[in-house]
C-alpha cells in the first residue's frame, strides 16, 4: 500500500544525471580554490596537525579545520585522529613536484573567467553578438601555463596517450620513417615517445618560439633529444620532405578556409607516400556526440561567429581537397578523440 501511495512522488524518468552535473559544479569551485590556498604543497603523506598546518600556510587554524574537512568528503585529504595529510589522488596529481601535477589543467579549466561566455547564452540566442576571438592570439593562450596544462591532460589520461603512440607506432609508415614533424606540438611529448621508439628518428615540434622552453623542459625529463622549429603555422611554411606529420588537438575552433590552408601545407611539407595522423575530437553527422566537441561547438560560438568544429565527414573531404588521401580512422583510446590517417598520394 505504501508504495502505491508514494508512487506519485516517483518521475516516469531518472533524474540522476541532472543532480550529477549539478553537484560536479558545486565540487568543482572547492578544488579550484583550495589549490589556490597552497594547501596541498603544505600537506603531505605523514598526518599533520592543524597548528602544525597553520605556520606553514599562515591561514587560522580554527578555520582551516572546516576546509581540510571539506576536502577530506572529497577525498583529497585523509583525516586520522585529528590530524590530516593528502590523499594519494592528491599526491599525484595536485603536489607540485608530482609529475602528474594538474595544476595548470585546473586552473585553465575552472578558473571563474572560464564560465564567462555561458553568462551570454540568452542574449546570444536573442541576436547579440559581442565578438572575444581569443582562442588563436599567440599573446593570450599559448602561454607556458597553458602549453603544460595541455601537457598535464595528456598524461592523466595515459590510456589514450599510449594508445595514440602505440597507433603511430605501428603504422608502416612509421616503419620506414626517416622525419617527423608534431605540429603545434607543444610540449612533445608525442614526439618525445616516438624518438624513444625509434631513436634514429628525427622528431621536431614545430611550434610558436616563445614554447620551446617548454617542449625543452619535457624533452629533459624524460631524457630524449627532439628538435624545435619555431614558426607560425597560419603564416609559414614547414619544412619540406617530411615522413610523418602529426596534428594533434590543433585548429579546433577556426573558419574552414583556414584549417585549410594548413592542412595544404601539411601537404606540401609531406614527401610522397608520406602520412598524416590528424587527431582530434570531430562531431559525429548530427553534431551532437562526442560531448566534449559539441558544448565546445556552442561554447566558441558564443564569442566567435565565424568558428567551426568539423564533423568527421567535413574533415575527410578537407583533406580530399588539399591533395591527402584517407586511409582509415581510428578510435584514440581516450573515450573522445578519433584519429584520420591520410597519405599523400603525389
Amino acid at each position: 500500500m505504501l508504495r502505491k501511495e508514494l508512487s506519485a512522488f516517483e518521475p516516469e524518468v531518472n533524474g540522476h544525471s541532472l543532480l550529477k552535473m549539478m553537484r560536479a559544479a558545486q565540487y568543482a569551485p572547492v578544488l579550484y580554490q583550495a589549490l589556490q590556498t597552497g594547501i596541498f604543497d603544505a600537506l603531505d603523506e605523514t598526518p599533520r596537525s592543524t597548528l602544525f598546518l597553520a605556520g606553514a600556510t599562515g591561514y587560522r587554524p580554527e578555520r582551516m579545520v572546516f576546509l581540510l574537512d571539506a576536502l577530506t568528503s572529497l577525498g583529497l585529504v585523509e583525516k586520522t585522529g585529528g590530524k590530516y595529510a593528502k590523499s594519494p589522488v592528491a599526491a599525484t596529481y595536485l603536489s607540485r613536484n608530482s609529475r602528474f601535477y594538474l595544476g595548470d589543467l585546473i586552473n585553465m579549466t575552472l578558473a571563474p573567467e572560464k564560465n564567462r561566455p555561458w553568462q551570454t547564452l540568452r542574449s546570444w540566442l536573442q541576436g547579440d553578438t559581442k565578438e572575444e576571438d581569443v582562442s588563436h592570439n599567440p599573446a593570450t593562450v599559448f602561454n607556458p601555463s597553458f602549453v603544460r596544462a595541455m601537457a598535464q591532460e595528456v598524461l592523466c589520461n595515459h590510456k589514450g596517450f599510449n594508445e595514440t603512440v602505440a597507433l603511430v607506432a605501428g603504422h608502416r609508415g612509421f616503419k620506414s620513417a626517416r622525419k617527423l614533424i608534431d605540429l603545434g606540438g607543444g610540449h612533445g611529448l608525442f614526439a618525445i615517445a616516438l624518438k624513444q621508439i625509434k631513436p634514429g628518428l628525427e622528431a621536431v615540434v614545430f611550434d610558436l618560439p616563445h614554447v620551446e622552453p617548454v617542449t625543452r623542459e619535457y624533452a629533459r625529463r624524460y631524457a630524449t633529444k627532439i628538435g624545435f622549429h619555431p614558426g607560425n603555422f597560419y603564416k609559414d611554411e614547414l619544412p619540406p620532405n617530411q615522413d610523418l606529420i602529426l596534428t594533434f588537438d590543433i585548429l579546433h575552433p577556426v573558419p574552414p578556409a583556414q584549417k585549410e590552408a594548413v592542412f595544404a601545407k601539411v601537404q606540401r611539407a609531406l614527401k610522397p607516400g608520406g602520412y598524416l595522423f590528424y587527431k582530434l575530437w570531430f562531431l559525429n553527422s548530427e553534431r551532437t556526440n562526442p560531448r566534449r566537441a559539441a558544448l565546445f561547438a556552442l561554447s566558441i560560438k558564443l564569442n566567435n561567429h565565424d568558428s567551426h568544429v568539423y564533423t568527421l565527414h567535413e574533415a575527410e573531404e578537407m583533406l580530399h581537397r588539399t591533395g591527402l588521401q584517407v586511409e582509415d580512422t581510428a578510435d584514440a583510446g581516450d573515450g573522445t578523440s578519433t584519429i584520420i590517417i591520410a597519405r599523400k598520394e603525389w
